[in-house]
């Protein structure tokens, strides 16, 4: 966004926008951690006991970020050449932005805008490119979780309270809705259609080794926060086959992601779904509360404290 000739008052508004993002930012965090219902033990979590879940789950975190660091770095590379520190800290201040944000759609925002000469509508494409892949990722990985648990324990779920007559109804109507909306956007909004056509173009800039590397990248990640996952069950004392617990795990995955959560219900959504699921196993459902609840600390609450410097950063106007 260009900047006009009056610039002192575009530079306070660049500044009232990000001291914004970060007061809305600690206090989310501040509340979250305040109301949580679980009292972390930091010597219980350190213990010779736990020890090795804890830190590789911390470990994890980092590599969880790294590789989507890379990922960023490969998608936005036709538009703007970034380094990889520069990548890491986009995406760290994404995570900062994102936070407070419903489904934290935010993450683009601390992207886009740590960019110098991108354009922002393109690189905003790409950022929804890399997140369309992680998400199939996701779907494919739920769907394998759901006919292991169906085909290797037979009749594992039952099936009637996932599926009621009246659930089914419902989502027949939505998506009927989201059909029509489309096809009324389609027909009636040509003028929003052929502009957004132009940015189309961008998909075009891709090539087929650049896209099977940012899959190959979303899977690896896809990994390695499941692993992050799979040590914070283990650590508050949730136990179970590998199989079943990585097939539970992505099915977790798999319904938060798709379920539309504001930012004061996402940990409440989360933590629901993940008793609903971990609770076919285990009856303990404080603790899977608290490896939910330590998984949202660890893989977002500390990266947006990390990636909060960065946000003074962000270019909203260009000067």
């Amino acid at each position: 966004m260009t900047v006009p000739e009056n610039k002192p008052f575009y530079k306070v508004i660049s500044l009232f926008i990000k001291s914004a993002i970060l007061f809305f930012s600690f206090y989310f965090i501040w509340k979250r951690l305040k109301d949580t219902p679980v009292d972390f033990d930091l010597p219980v979590l350190f213990s010779a006991e736990n020890r090795f879940f804890t830190i590789a789950i911390i470990v994890f975190m980092f590599l969880n970020w790294s590789l989507e660091a890379i990922k960023w770095k490969l998608l936005i590379a036709p538009l703007e050449k970034i380094t990889f520190s520069a990548s890491l800290k986009a995406v760290f201040s994404g995570v900062t932005v994102s936070i407070y944000t419903p489904n934290r759609v935010g993450e683009f925002v601390g992207r886009v805008f740590f960019l110098e000469k991108a354009d922002k509508i393109q690189a905003t494409i790409r950022s929804l490119i890399g997140s369309f892949i992680q998400l199939f990722v996701t779907i494919l990985a739920g769907i394998l979780g759901f006919f292991i648990l169906e085909k290797k324990y037979f009749d594992f779920f039952d099936m009637q309270q996932f599926f009621s007559e009246d659930y089914f109804f419902l989502l027949l109507v939505v998506l009927v809705a989201v059909v029509v909306i489309i096809a009324f956007v389609i027909i009636k909004r040509k003028i929003f259609y052929l502009t957004i056509a132009k940015y189309m173009e961008t998909f075009k800039r891709y090539t087929l080794n650049e896209l099977n590397a940012v899959f190959c990248l979303s899977i690896i990640r896809y990994i390695v926060f499941s692993f992050q996952y799979y040590f914070a069950l283990r650590l508050f004392g949730i136990n179970g086959g590998p199989v079943v617990l990585f097939s539970l795990i992505a099915l977790t995955f798999l319904v938060t992601s798709a379920i539309p959560t504001f930012a004061l219900t996402e940990i409440a959504v989360r933590a629901g779904v993940a008793v609903c699921f971990f609770g076919t196993i285990s009856s303990a459902n404080s603790s899977i509360l608290a490896a939910s609840l330590f998984l949202w600390i660890i893989n977002l609450a500390v990266p947006a404290l990390f990636g909060s410097p960065f946000i003074w950063q962000l270019r909203f106007f260009n000067r």
